[in-house]
């Protein structure tokens, strides 16, 4: 069963509300852009309790729908790209441009100050259940100062992000940086002949 069909279950009014939630729980374990828990938990933010009112349910619903939408707009017109860029003799993508397809922690919306605000919120909820053990402090205190600032980081900080994002690390590690790359309302530039990579805001 697709994203379609689960969403229409979703909207179904005949069936039980538990029914519906977890409809909509079935479509976000097909598209969560800032993980599965924590798109569900924005999508309370957002939508109101939907695991108790209706109308919240169908806003919530309409939420992860329009962000959905925005993903796979993106999805098109980076294969789009991808394709030009390819007969023009460019094999490989530009360094630090991963697909749009992964959807590595960044809520796609027609609307900036949502993107912001999901990736907050997905990085309250890493900070909170942060491991004792996790060892990469570095990625640590950049979450602490994105939350602490809301998203505005220095242009220093950028430069530094920009480094964490281009090294080769772990799905757990590059996770959380995404995250702040979104949160700080940032984009990747490719600069210099050896595709130096930087950050800027948007």
């Amino acid at each position: 069963m697709g994203f379609t069909e689960r969403a229409r279950r979703v909207r179904d009014g005949r069936l039980a509300h538990g029914q519906r939630v977890a409809a909509l729980c079935s479509c976000v374990r097909l598209y969560h852009p800032i993980g599965y828990r924590a798109t569900l938990s924005f999508l309370g933010e957002l939508a109101g309790p939907y695991q108790r009112h209706p109308s919240a349910l169908l806003r919530a619903l309409e939420a992860v729908e329009a962000s959905r939408a925005v993903w796979r707009a993106e999805v098109d017109s980076y294969v789009g790209l991808r394709v030009r860029q390819k007969r023009l003799g460019h094999r490989l993508p530009p360094p630090g441009e991963p697909p749009v397809a992964r959807m590595g922690g960044h809520w796609y919306a027609s609307t900036p100050d949502v993107s912001r605000r999901a990736a907050l919120h997905a990085l309250k909820l890493w900070e909170r259940d942060l491991a004792p053990g996790f060892a990469d402090h570095e990625v640590t205190s950049m979450v602490r100062s994105c939350v602490a600032t809301g998203g505005r980081l220095t242009q220093e900080q950028l430069d530094v992000l920009a480094h964490l994002r281009t090294r080769d690390r772990p799905a757990e590690v590059r996770r959380p940086i995404s995250l702040v790359v979104s949160a700080a309302g940032a984009r990747l530039s490719v600069t210099g002949p050896h595709g130096g990579v930087s950050l800027y805001r948007r």
